[in-house]
């Protein structure tokens, strides 16, 4: 013990780890040279903190758990890159997290994530805050998972997919296109297949925004217009509401395209 530091004797922490006050490191846990683990984290036994981590304050790493070893990108050369942690994340056993790919990039994860057991978050991601990936989803490279999204267990997200905020994926969905966001989908591949209205009235959502949601799904998906008038003309009538800009935003970002609900389904998503 040194100072409020904990480190169990079968421990190793490299010298020039940097660790906060409160921070606990168990049993046969590693932390490499070069890391940094903020103030009252929680490294459990056996688990690895490797060399390029920047994690903040309150953090959990389970048993086994291993964050910030090198990106499995093929593309990767040894360049230094980072994984880059917020505060009060859970990664639980077994979960796997690597940094970037490309020298001075990074691998980011917001706060209060949870991480279930196995999961695994690959080179580049950007994970925002309130995140849930629940047992063995996996993302792959340079992926993008938006505020208070939820992935299902074993769901697996092609490289630069999106997944857009408050969005919920159902268990075993494979995803290749984007996700929009405050949609449920599932399916392999994964599709729309209506708001998430039960997360959305959890979190607050009015009824008046979830109703310009739906007539901005309506637009997009059922509207004989092309995407780019359909886009503009939610933008004129709706664009005052932020979370139908945020929607008209991710879309026109999209670079592997929009996932679209099945013609069968279709009503769903605006009903």
């Amino acid at each position: 013990m040194v100072g409020s530091i904990t480190i169990h004797p079968t421990a190793v922490v490299d010298t020039s780890a940097q660790l906060g006050e409160g921070v606990l490191v168990g049993p046969y846990a590693i932390v490499e040279a070069g890391a940094v683990i903020g103030v009252d984290c929680q490294i459990n036994s056996h688990a690895i903190v490797a060399g390029g981590v920047r994690m903040g304050c309150g953090n959990r790493v389970y048993h086994h758990a291993i964050v910030g070893t090198d990106s499995q990108d093929m593309k990767y050369r040894g360049e230094k890159a980072d994984l880059i942690i917020g505060d009060n994340n859970v990664f639980r056993e077994f979960v796997t997290v690597n940094r970037a790919t490309g020298s001075g990039k990074a691998t980011v994860i917001g706060n209060n994530c949870l991480f279930l057991a196995y999961s695994h978050v690959a080179h580049n991601c950007q994970v925002g805050s309130n995140v849930i990936l629940a047992n063995c989803a996996e993302l792959g490279g340079e992926v993008v998972v938006e505020d208070f999204a939820v992935l299902g267990g074993l769901v697996g997200v092609h490289q630069f997919c999106r997944i857009g905020a408050h969005a919920m994926v159902g268990a075993c969905s494979k995803i290749t296109q984007d996700i929009p966001p405050y949609v449920t989908a599932d399916g392999h591949p994964a599709r729309p297949h209506g708001l998430n209205l039960v997360g959305l009235k959890r979190r607050g959502f009015t009824r008046e925004t979830l109703t310009k949601l739906k007539e901005a799904y309506r637009l997009i998906y059922r509207s004989s217009l092309l995407l780019d008038e359909a886009l503009s003309r939610v933008e004129a009538q709706m664009g005052d509401c932020p979370e139908v800009a945020h929607v008209v935003a991710f879309t026109r970002a999209s670079k592997r395209s929009l996932s679209r609900p099945r013609r069968q389904i279709e009503d769903d998503i605006v009903d």
